[in-house]
């Protein structure tokens, strides 16, 4: 009897090794395989490269052109917003005469986020680690990846394995996490691979969004795109163009404080202060 179980162990080990070794082979064999190289670097150095991206720029503000289409409504505005990196954001929709309008509102800090809109039957307030345009849009982006690439970056998860696409000759970098990449994240490189040229993130093979960059601009050394394009499955996409832009800003308030948000009623005048007040005072004195 005791050599029987012994028997069924010693079984079961070897079909859990068998498993294991059929795992690895089933996903290329990635451990054995010798690094890849375009351009004179491997996919680990690409990595590495465009994680240090922009990495000393730590705050911008701005005004933007936002365009939304594909929705049950379409907007055309101008926003001002002001970041800190990771978690910090606030937008507000400028008016025609270029002063701060109330039909749209967001603040992100560490903990919470709120916003406002004429499109949203109450006000949107909720934990910080929510997706930001889940509730309002169906675009899964939470704010720290937003965040990330108004400052030039890519959101780009952690322990993540690189390597290049063997089935193409352009630019484009593969990355994934867990023996079965239960997320998956893909970056499109220019010819050069210099630039970005856009950015896709999934779920266990399910595209999250996709974010598009274009017309690279240089704001004191630092190359920032002035063209975002947020994108679903659905191809519902959210459009920034960035008309001003301003690195490594001086932050003298708190702009991203949220204050008594549990009284704000449908219909009522936002409670929340605006801390931009008129565009120049805002982006050149006040922050």
């Amino acid at each position: 009897m005791e050599k029987t179980i012994n028997l069924l162990k010693s079984n079961r080990i070897l079909t859990s090794f068998l498993a294991c070794l059929a795992l690895i082979f089933i996903h290329g064999c990635t451990i054995f395989r010798a690094p890849q190289q375009r351009n004179g670097e491997t996919a680990d150095q690409c990595l590495n490269r465009i994680r240090e991206t922009n990495e000393l720029l730590v705050s911008c503000k701005g005004i933007a052109k936002i365009n939304i289409y594909g929705f049950e409504f379409q907007l055309n505005e101008r926003i001002a917003f002001i970041s800190r990196r990771p978690h910090q954001l606030r937008a507000e929709m400028l008016s025609p005469f270029g002063v701060i309008g109330t039909p749209f509102q967001l603040i992100c800090n560490q903990k919470q986020i709120y916003l406002n809109s004429r499109f949203l039957d109450q006000p949107y307030y909720t934990q910080q680690d929510a997706f930001l345009f889940n509730h309002a849009l169906p675009i899964r982006i939470q704010p720290q990846e937003l965040i990330a690439c108004l400052h030039g970056q890519l959101p780009i998860a952690s322990k993540m394995t690189a390597y290049f696409d063997p089935q193409s000759k352009q630019q484009i970098l593969l990355l994934s996490k867990g023996l079965i990449r239960k997320t998956k994240q893909i970056v499109y490189l220019d010819s050069s691979a210099t630039h970005v040229r856009s950015f896709e993130k999934y779920h266990f093979n399910k595209l999250i969004y996709r974010v598009s960059f274009g017309r690279y601009r240089t704001y004191h050394n630092f190359s920032v795109p002035s063209k975002l394009i947020f994108s679903n499955a659905e191809n519902q996409h959210v459009d920034l163009e960035i008309q001003s832009y301003y690195p490594n800003c001086a932050i003298k308030k708190n702009p991203f404080y949220i204050e008594n948000s549990e009284r704000i009623e449908k219909g009522g005048y936002p409670c929340l202060p605006s801390c931009i007040v008129n565009p120049i005072q805002a982006f050149i004195n006040t922050f």
